[in-house]
C-alpha cells in the first residue's frame, strides 16, 4: 500500500469519531492501514501532530458557518457533539493551532471556551453514561442558548 498524509488523516479522523481520543493510537492505526507503525512518521510528525491535523480536517467539514454569533455556537457545538471526544480534541486544535478555528471567528475567544466548556461536559456525561456510571440526562438545548445569551448580551 502506498502510504500518504490524506488518508492517514482520514483514518485518524474516522477513529476518533468512532472510539475517541483513548480509541487512536499509531500502533492501532497503522495496523488500521495495513503498515508498521513507524511508516506513519514519514507522513506525521507526532501523535499531536496527527490530532491537530484531524482536528482540522473535522472543523474544515463545517462548511459554511453562519454569520449570526448565537447560531454559530448553535453549528459549533453540533459539530463537537458529532464527534466522540470532540470538545476534547478541538480545544487542543486551539491550544495548539487556533488558525483552524477561523470558520466560527466571529464566536470570539469567550463564545468558543464557553462551546469547548459546555460541550467537554457534555461528553464527559456520556462517557460515564457508556460506563453506566451515571444515568442518561435529556439533552441540555436551553441551558445552552442560555449560556450564548448572556454571553452576547454581556458583549454588547
Amino acid at each position: 500500500m502506498s502510504l500518504a498524509r490524506e488518508p492517514i488523516i482520514t483514518a485518524a479522523t474516522a477513529a476518533l469519531r468512532a472510539h475517541g481520543l483513548a480509541g487512536l493510537s499509531m500502533r492501532r492505526l497503522a495496523q488500521e492501514l495495513g503498515v508498521q507503525p513507524g511508516a506513519l512518521y514519514y507522513h506525521v510528525a507526532s501523535k499531536q501532530d496527527l490530532v491537530a491535523a484531524a482536528g482540522e480536517s473535522i472543523l474544515a467539514a463545517a462548511g459554511e458557518v453562519s454569520a449570526d454569533p448565537a447560531r454559530a455556537a448553535e453549528e459549533f457545538r453540533a459539530l463537537l457533539l458529532g464527534v466522540r471526544d470532540g470538545a476534547e480534541v478541538i480545544s487542543f486544535v486551539y491550544a495548539y493551532r487556533p488558525a483552524a478555528l477561523a470558520p466560527f471567528e466571529n464566536l470570539g475567544d469567550t463564545l468558543t471556551r464557553y462551546v469547548l466548556g459546555f460541550v467537554a461536559v457534555e461528553q464527559n456525561h456520556a462517557e460515564l453514561v457508556r460506563a453506566r456510571i451515571a444515568k442518561p440526562t435529556p439533552p441540555e438545548d436551553d441551558a445552552f442558548r442560555t449560556g450564548v445569551r448572556a454571553i452576547l448580551r454581556g458583549l454588547s
